[in-house]
């Protein structure tokens, strides 16, 4: 298969070979002054698209390399001037000099009528770079994410997850306002291709800062899509309907409707082939959030790992039928002020099939145990989030933000568990139970800001609140066997309601010192209050509480955090540096005992420096401490005995967390060749951190607690590299991750020294030119090495390897093909086997009827039926390797229906009226 990916990448880089043409030249304005950041295209002069592209220096100078032999049309741009057009012939004689081009001053008005065939693919505007759509051709049903991939120093990755110079997007806007609230996926996954104009890039300063003009130094690289004028005017969307074989189906519809004032939009789909929602947050939700992940008094990592099933593109687990639906809607009523609201609707039910298998480390040695879980989870749940910018008047501002969520689940298992020790039975757990959950929550948050003293003071109120009402009931059977032969079984039945109220204002004033010089005292107050209730007992036909087991347990935490910061901005460097408190009641108190209560005093310093030296170079240092409270159900110290063989208690004497965290991050972004570099390291150090303590019986019973520990250590660091490779026609994405952590548990009373060294290396290979082909390949290595101190034999290292390669093709309008490869391999050290996961995927597409307004899909995925979901974990004292169920090979045909009407005029010239 290595060889195939060889094969591949040379297959696509042969066309490159022969371009060894230059064409170079300056750009000066009228008066004979360098223009710096002038864009300079060679266009298909057939259909207008961009062929090749480069921006000149700070003398004016521009070169462009490796061009095809052939006629274009240049096109020479600069912002407040005319644009210039000449037909080029390559190569051109000599060296490929083509000499100086003046661009001429925009007149400031024209009163005659004037038409205008031209348009400028890419434009630089101060610090925004603008992408004209029409310069990039997608196919007819492509969405917003096929068009960023063939952007010029835009990366996405097969998840999804965006890179723009650079640097992780943040935030994807339509029309310059927010679309389903800030997840970007759900603009660049559902809204089509050809009804966007333009694409600006741009770091988006907080809105505070925007109002203000007082930079925070808060940076959010931003993608904004500016929609075509005729997609303003009317209904566009589309329907689709699905099926195939073992009974799987899909059907999804989307409908929008924009102006300028304002947006609407409604989704819907649903499906049985593991696909979940719109968006990373619609996947919590069927999840029951982390905790459903985590399996209830589990635990989940969350990583690039091969751990997390939507982020990094692996395997969901189990058997899922979906559904999701919602609806958004914002309307501006001015330039400044609008509200918006969005609603998100789910529904899943889902089969679950799981073995684990768990090799444990004791100073003694180690046990071995086994499980086979089935269960079925359906869960539902509605979300509404909204937001109000209200600009009163040029002094005063208001944000709103807020949400609303409803959701319930019911969830019936069995399972049937086994321990070893030296290859003997110790004891088997068979348990059957059935659940019912429920939850509400409710948050928001605002501010209100105002400018004093002609704009040298801004005064600033917030405040925030959060609700939550969580309620579970679940009755279980227990079976216990142990080696002696004594078996035990017991049921139970147990209803927990968790409530909790939190809620904080605060208020500061910012002062001006001196130019770019500020002063800001602030305070903030506020409370938190939290309840668990948990009945436990017997059910007989008058259910019995075992009132030892059935715990009424609150926490309080009071806090105030007086802060005072002094700020440094100019155009290239922005300073912080702040001094502050945390002054905190925390008390709790389980039945109608007297409390237990810790008044806490903690200094929390933060200084935080960026300076952008230069074009496309950001360098940017970060300091600042953090108390984390033990939350109520570390410190609640009933036993939790819902699974017998593995007792847990909290600790109502737990300390908080004190941690001290420091960023580094430098980043290099050569705009003239889309070069970037980033470079990132992190530390974080935290006194009295919260792990368990272990002690493991003779009956490989497990007594788990909570206790603060010394410390714990974090370190990771990470490079990420793309660049052109313009001989061969590619782009080269690399990237190195190196993490470590040193952690301290408990086992057996014995300190147990964790420690965690992982390596993770990557490349991706695109090609550059994606006209009709689309071919990237790429692999990653990943090794770990974990180092324990009460079992020094028991160190080990595993290594994971994987690779992929897609190949898309679109010959032309109407037909589309893509291939989709990827190979997992697990190493078998420390682990029973090693294991190889195939994965080949295919699918080709028709688009017909007039308009281009039908799409004919038939999709093939699994096609070697390897699929399987694998799940490998190394933690504190123990190895873990789960195996799930999961959906394998199927076939399926769809069609889908656009409503919009597209295809009667596709030249990429932008022919406008000016006056």
């Amino acid at each position: 298969m290595r060889n195939y990916l060889i094969l591949l990448l040379a297959w696509c880089s042969l066309p490159a070979f022969s371009q060894t043409n230059v064409l170079k030249g300056d750009v000066l304005g009228d008066k004979g002054v360098p223009l710096a950041s002038a864009t300079v295209v060679l266009l298909n002069p057939v259909d207008s698209t961009m062929e090749f592209f480069g921006i000149t220096n700070d003398k004016g100078h521009f070169e462009l390399k490796d061009l095809k032999t052939g006629k274009y049309l240049m096109h020479v741009a600069f912002l407040g001037y005319q644009t210039q057009y000449k037909n080029v012939a390559v190569p051109i004689q000599g060296d490929g000099y083509f000499g100086v081009i003046i661009l001429n001053p925009k007149p400031v008005s024209l009163k005659e009528v004037q038409v205008v065939g031209e348009y400028i693919p890419l434009q630089i505007k101060n610090d925004t770079i603008e992408f004209n759509a029409k310069a990039f051709k997608t196919r007819p049903d492509a969405n917003v994410e096929e068009l960023l991939r063939k952007l010029p120093g835009i990366e996405i990755d097969r998840a999804g997850n965006i890179k723009a110079l650079g640097k992780d997007v943040r935030k994807v806007l339509v029309d310059g306002k927010e679309f389903f609230g800030n997840d970007p996926k759900v603009a660049t996954k559902n809204l089509p291709a050809d009804a966007i104009n333009k694409v600006q890039v741009y770091d988006k300063r907080s809105e505070e800062s925007d109002f203000t003009g007082i930079d925070d130094g808060t940076r959010d690289k931003t993608v904004n899509l500016i929609l075509k004028d005729d997609m303003k005017k009317g209904i566009f969307g589309d329907v689709t309907a699905g099926a195939g074989t073992d009974y799987h189906y899909v059907g999804s519809g989307k409908a929008y409707k924009f102006s300028d004032k304002s947006q609407a939009a409604v989704l819907g789909m649903m499906n049985n082939i593991n696909q979940f929602g719109f968006s990373f947050g619609d996947y919590m939700s069927f999840s029951g959030g982390l905790d459903g992940m985590s399996g209830g008094g589990g635990h989940i990592v969350i990583g690039g790992d091969n751990s997390f099933p939507i982020n990094f593109g692996t395997p969901v687990s189990g058997l899922t039928a979906s559904a999701a639906g919602g609806a958004n809607y914002s309307y501006s009523w001015a330039k400044e002020s609008r509200v918006f609201a969005s609603y998100m609707a789910n529904g899943s039910h889902k089969k679950l099939s799981e073995s684990t298998k768990t090799w444990n480390y004791t100073e003694q040695g180690s046990f071995f145990q086994q499980q086979q879980t089935n269960q079925v989870e359906r869960d539902t749940s509605h979300r509404v989030n909204f937001g109000l910018r209200y600009r009163i008047d040029s002094t005063q501002n208001i944000i709103v933000n807020g949400n609303f969520s409803l959701s319930s689940g019911f969830n019936p298992m069995n399972s049937q568990g086994s321990s070893f020790l030296n290859d003997l039975l110790a004891n088997t757990l068979a348990r059957t139970s059935t659940s019912e959950s429920g939850s509400l929550s409710a948050s928001a948050s605002g501010s209100y800001l105002k400018k004093l003293n002609k704009n040298r003071s801004v005064f600033r109120a917030s405040g925030s609140f959060n609700l939550s009402n969580r309620e579970s009931a679940s009755r279980y059977v227990n079976t216990i066997a142990y080696g002696t032969g004594q078996e035990v079984a017991d049921s139970r039945f147990q209803n927990v309601g968790n409530k909790s109220l939190s809620y904080s204002g605060g208020i500061s004033l910012n002062q001006r010192l001196a130019p770019r010089l500020y002063l800001e005292p602030e305070i903030k107050a506020g409370n938190s209050r939290e309840n668990y209730r948990k009945s436990m007992g017997i059910p007989l036909e008058t259910d019995l509480v075992i009132d030892s087991l059935s715990p009424d347990f609150t926490k309080n935490y009071q806090y105030l955090r007086p802060e005072l910061s002094l700020k440094r901005n100019t155009d290239k460097v922005q300073f912080t540096a702040a001094i502050g408190l945390e002054l905190g009641k925390l008390s709790s108190n389980l039945w109608d005992r007297d409390p237990v209560r810790s008044d806490l005093v903690y200094l929390t310093p933060r200084i935080s420096w960026e300076n952008e030296y230069k074009t496309g170079r950001r360098l940017s240092i970060f300091y600042q401490s953090n108390v984390n409270t033990p939350s109520i159900s570390q410190l609640m110290p009933v036993v939790d005995n819902t699974n017998p063989l593995s007792l847990m208690f909290g600790n109502q004497n737990l300390k908080p967390e004190y941690s001290q965290n420091l960023n580094f991050h430098w980043l290099i972004f050569d705009q003239f060749s889309f070069t970037s570099l980033f470079t990132s390291l992190s530390a974080s150090y935290t006194r009295n951190k919260i792990n368990w303590a272990r002690n493991i019986d003779q009956n490989l019973v497990q007594t788990l607690q909570l206790v603060n520990v010394d410390d714990d250590f974090n370190a990771s660091g990470n490079i990420d590299f793309s660049t052109a490779v313009r001989k061969l026609g590619v782009k080269v994405n690399t990237s190195v991750r190196e993490s470590f952590n040193r952690g301290i548990s408990l086992v057996n009373g014995i300190e147990n020294i964790n420690t965690n060294l992982s390596h993770r290396v990557s490349i991706t290979v695109d090609n550059r030119k994606k006209v009709k082909w689309d071919i990237n390949a790429g692999g990653a290595l990943t090794l770990t090495d974990t180092w324990y101190s009460i079992q020094e034999s028991l160190n080990n290292r595993y290594v994971d390897f994987s690779w992929f390669g897609e190949v898309r093709y679109t010959p032309n309008d109407h037909w589309h093909f893509n291939v989709t490869a990827d190979i997992t391999n697990y190493t078998a050290r420390s682990f029973d086997k090693a294991i190889s996961i195939p994965l080949i995927g295919a699918d080709v597409s028709y688009t017909f009827l007039k308009n281009n307004r039908g799409i004919l899909t038939l999709q093939g995925v699994d096609l070697l039926n390897k699929n399987t979901g694998l799940q490998r974990i190394s933690e504190m004292n123990y190895l873990l390797e789960r195996q799930s169920n999961i959906i394998g090979r199927y076939v399926l045909l769809s069609f889908k229906y656009r409503l919009n009407k597209f295809g009667s005029n596709q030249s990429a010239f932008d022919i406008k009226i000016k006056r």
